[in-house]
């Protein structure tokens, strides 16, 4: 199923009575773990980016992180999520 919307997964959801996580991500073991718990429990998961993790990291590094994290766990369901995004420039970034 790989990458989805925000959209996609709330709707699914609420029509399957279930709640969804959402994981502020920094750096490639964090989004290991969480992948790998997600594949344990066979649940969906939404990865995102607050203004630490992009200050940190960036958004370039980031974007790579989660397509390789998608490719790498194919059959769950991941939503990228913008974590508190301050200003305009911080959202036209992260679009992009």
């Amino acid at each position: 199923m790989a990458l989805v919307t925000l959209r996609q997964l709330l709707d699914h959801a609420a029509e399957n009575d279930y709640g969804l996580p959402a994981f502020n991500i920094n750096n490639m073991e964090q989004g290991l773990a969480i992948m790998e718990a997600a594949k344990e429990t066979d649940s969906p998961v939404i990865l995102q980016a607050s203004r630490g993790a992009r200050a940190y990291a960036g958004d370039t590094m980031l974007r790579y992180m989660i397509q390789a994290l998608v490719e790498m766990y194919p059959d769950i369901p991941i939503v990228m999520h913008q974590d508190h995004g301050n200003s305009v420039k911080t959202c036209l970034s992260a679009i992009h």
